[in-house]
């Protein structure tokens, strides 16, 4: 196998017409220069160059490898770049898990940086929204967690908390607690509400638990896995339902929102998981400045 280091030199010889031409494009010393150029030849059997005068001239066969070297060292120069690249970040793929609210709200913004500063960048996404820790599989995971109970730690993941957000009663306009500026658990008692998340998922847990502080209990008729979906249902008359304020989006005009008032008013935290093994990579640390900025900004929107 020849020595692309080798073949570099041997290549830098011919182009610049002369050993001591070539160490001082390379940033080698001639006699290293001398080196490689012997190693080459003993490597590939041939002869390279011969004297002429006080220098050296290639032979036809150094002639035919230098030209038939040139789409190799090409190639090989594409490959050293891919490399750099993948190290870098800008090109690969970088994949990130999300719950379906932060999937819609936040991550597109964050692929809009992305495809813009690493344009070869292939971006997978995957919603999931149930309690069972981070995933290997990701570069970065948003994750909801109810601030009431510990933080959780994975091995393997960096913890960045985002924000923590309120949750918010979605209501029709003509609605008699439409009137009040906040509107507490047990305001919503006798009200057929609709739940927003499955059995298992993080905020279904937060709103259990919130009800049962509470001392309240939800009087529900429907229940969807689909935020988008629950609005819908509120807007069509079915009940009212409680989001977190990501989760609501827009509000179409026949519809308003109103904070949860009282010690027990859920909130939700939201968090990025960084995998150790990603956490260096140029395009995850830009990735997570760009969250970082958009968690700043909500909250000062908020304030």
């Amino acid at each position: 196998m020849i020595d692309m280091t080798r073949l570099r030199v041997f290549r830098a010889v011919v182009h610049a017409g002369t050993v001591h031409a070539a160490a001082a494009n390379l940033g080698y010393s001639p006699s290293s220069v001398s080196q490689h150029i012997n190693a080459l030849q003993r490597e590939t059997g041939l002869t390279l160059f011969e004297k002429s005068g006080r220098g050296i001239t290639p032979t036809p066969a150094g002639l035919a490898l230098a030209e038939g070297s040139e789409e190799i060292m090409s190639s090989f120069g594409r490959l050293t770049g891919l490399v750099e690249d993948l190290r870098e970040g800008r090109t690969g793929t970088l994949t990130i898990g999300t719950f379906p609210s932060a999937g819609q709200y936040l991550i597109p913004q964050v692929a809009r940086t992305l495809a813009a500063e690493f344009p070869s960048l292939l971006l997978n996404l995957d919603l999931i929204d149930v309690i069972d820790g981070p995933r290997s599989a990701y570069d970065i995971e948003l994750r909801a967690e109810d601030p009431a109970l510990a933080p959780t730690s994975v091995d393997g993941h960096r913890r960045f908390e985002l924000l923590v957000e309120p949750y918010v009663v979605v209501l029709p306009r003509d609605h008699p607690l439409a009137a009040m500026p906040q509107i507490g658990l047990a305001d919503l008692a006798g009200e057929r509400l609709i739940a927003e998340g499955m059995a298992d998922t993080t905020c279904s847990g937060i709103l259990r638990r919130a009800y049962a502080a509470s001392g309240a209990n939800p009087r529900y008729v429907a229940r969807t896995s689909d935020h988008h979906a629950a609005v819908a249902l509120v807007s069509a008359g079915v009940g009212l339902t409680l989001l977190p304020r990501l989760a609501m989006g827009r509000l179409s005009e026949d519809l308003l929102e109103r904070e949860v008032a009282g010690e027990a008013a859920p909130s939700r935290r939201i968090v990025a998981f960084v995998s150790e093994a990603a956490a260096p990579r140029r395009a995850v640390i830009r990735a997570l400045h760009v969250l970082r900025e958009i968690a700043r900004s909500r909250e000062a929107a908020a304030a």
